[in-house]
């Protein structure tokens, strides 16, 4: 979605375009930032998308607009260069972007344009390769600037100002001669301290750090918990691999939004890969609606189980669609709640029986005031008292074991070793129209007995 600005620079660069007004819209597009070019592009017609490029000579700024771009935008781009230009693209990017963009091409793009990036720079790509997808390792900058730990203030400041192209400038990394991360330094502290100082003396040597295999979700917990711009990587032997900077941990927050988001829905990202065939999208989404229609066959059976014994008050079937809503709503909350807090270091999952407690606590009170509304509202259709108190304690019932059903559902898929934000959705969806069914009849039946 375009705001005004962004849509006068759009316009703007449509006519430049159609007049074939080169140095005016060479001057427009040296101006405009990359993430800016990025949108306008992507808002632009095949043809006149095709026709910008030629009018952008910088490859590093390209390379830059690309990497701003969704990521099925990056792959229709690669796929559409020949390897050697997409090889050319790639080296302009830092190690971690270029594999970045390698982990989402087709692998027959990405076998055909390796061959075609230098020596070196294959080195970094391939040992991003190498690490799992969700690992800090796959996402670190390997040109991460270290210093030794017996160099002076002076040697580090003129070796400070020699470097080129430095990921991150605001802390300084000190290693030992095995490249062992050993201490770190902030600017402010090489420019106070005096010349003749060795970096070991004025170095803070309890350094935050993460590892080569921690997940991305730990990175992201431990730059928001410490507020830091940037985390040095390392090896099994402690060893400076490289660093992981503050616009990677924003991806990182986005993409988990983006998946907390698909999961709601029992999705995940990869369902939302338009290039991706519709028969395989469909298949990785089926399995879980199987598990859903299953609950509600199951569902069906029960209403049809109680069909005969109310049939003289048929008037408890007028509120089954509030007694699934209100039981759907109940279970999601609670494992909403319960996924994300995990998922944030919220919950001490050492501590399960206190969550699920509160949970029910929860589910409890929104039962009563949603038990007490329904109880007055239920006579309103049948104009009998007996009706209300019925369905008002029927749908607490519902509800507090709705509270039940979300908290242990995520809790024991976490045990299982599966993703309790995809799979939670169905399951509860299921098991709370089952059971909340079967709770409402059978309350209604006991009372309707007794009453």
């Amino acid at each position: 979605m375009l705001d005004s600005k962004e849509r006068i620079k759009l316009e703007n660069v449509k006519k430049l375009i159609r007049r074939n007004a080169k140095v005016p819209l060479e001057k427009l597009l040296n101006k405009l930032h990359p993430a800016d070019l990025a949108l306008i592009i992507t808002n632009l017609s095949d043809l006149d998308r095709k026709k910008i490029w030629t009018f952008i000579e910088d490859r590093s700024k390209i390379a830059k607009i690309i990497l701003e771009m969704q990521d099925v935008d990056i792959v229709n781009i690669i796929e559409e260069l020949t390897p050697q230009e997409a090889a050319a693209l790639l080296s302009e990017m830092d190690s971690d972007d270029a594999s970045y963009v390698l982990r989402i091409i087709s692998k027959e793009k990405q076998h055909s344009l390796l061959q075609y990036i230098s020596k070196d720079e294959l080195l970094d790509v391939e040992e991003l390769l190498h690490y799992p997808e969700d690992s800090a390792g796959s996402i670190m900058n390997t040109s991460a600037f270290a210093l030794h730990m017996d160099t002076s203030v002076k040697d580090a400041t003129k070796l400070l100002h020699k470097a080129e192209d430095l990921e991150m400038v605001f802390y300084l990394y000190v290693v030992d001669g095995e490249n062992r991360l050993a201490g770190v330094l902030s600017l402010r502290q090489l420019i106070l301290n005096p010349p003749e100082k060795k970096l070991s003396d004025i170095m803070i040597r309890d350094v935050v750090s993460v590892s080569v295999t921690d997940t991305q979700e730990y990175v992201a917990g431990l730059v928001e918990k410490y507020d830091f711009l940037a985390l040095p990587v390392v090896d099994e032997q402690h060893k400076l691999c490289g660093i992981i900077t503050i616009d990677d941990v924003i991806d990182i927050i986005k993409d988990q939004a983006s998946e907390d988001i698909y999961a709601m829905a029992g999705l995940t990202q990869n369902d939302m890969m338009f290039d991706k065939s519709p028969y395989k999208v469909a298949s990785t989404r089926l399995p879980w609606l199987l598990i859903t229609f299953v609950g509600e066959i199951i569902a069906g059976l029960v209403v049809t189980f109680f069909q005969g014994k109310i049939s003289d008050f048929a008037i408890l079937v007028t509120f089954m669609p509030i007694v699934m809503a209100m039981g759907g709503n109940v279970g999601s909350q609670s494992a909403t709640v319960i996924i994300q807090g995990v998922a944030l270091g919220k919950i001490d999952t050492s501590k399960w029986s206190r969550v699920i407690l509160k949970e029910l606590t929860v589910g409890a009170l929104m039962g009563i005031v949603i038990g007490i509304l329904l109880g007055v509202v239920a006579p309103l259709w049948e104009g009998s008292a007996q009706i209300g108190i019925i369905v008002g304690i029927a749908i607490f019932s519902a509800m507090l074991f709705a509270s039940l059903t979300g908290s242990i559902v995520p809790v024991t898929l976490m045990k299982l070793k599966f993703d309790p934000a995809i799979a939670s959705a169905p399951f509860i969806t299921a098991l709370n129209d089952i059971t909340g069914l079967t709770i409402y009849f059978l309350i209604s039946m006991i009372l309707l007995m007794i009453m």
